[in-house]
């Protein structure tokens, strides 16, 4: 049966893993929901980013699908290879932009530093 950590990791890294993913987490939901729900704040600082504006919606259903596979145990290494992938698109959009690039970063060491916590056979492909 899948789990959401390994049995051989410590106490401790377990929960700073788990707290770690959720704080990620919830970043990633809250992102998605305002995108879903097309919160004005949302649309203006996407309409910045040229044509992505047209996307927001799709691009919010799949922040919460990429969620979804995140966390359920059986897509989670899939879930997490995409995460990776989506939060490099989070890092070059800012960078393109002409943002600072401190929340995509942070948001990837939340993902990357959280996960590899709990499961660190994720690193073995």
């Amino acid at each position: 049966m899948a789990k959401f950590h390994e049995d051989q990791i410590g106490k401790a890294q377990k929960i700073v893993g788990y707290v770690l993913s959720i704080v990620f987490s919830f970043q990633i939901l809250m992102a998605g929901i305002m995108k879903v729900i097309s919160n004005p704040e949302m649309t203006e600082n996407m309409a910045s980013l040229g044509p992505m504006a047209e996307n927001i919606l799709f691009v919010g259903i799949g922040e919460l699908i990429l969620l979804v596979l995140y966390w359920f145990p059986k897509t989670q290494k899939i879930g997490f290879y995409l995460m990776c992938s989506f939060v490099g698109g989070i890092i070059a959009t800012e960078i393109i932009g002409g943002r600072p690039i401190f929340i995509g970063i942070s948001t990837a060491v939340l993902l990357y530093v959280g996960t590899i916590l709990r499961k660190p056979s994720m690193l073995k492909i």
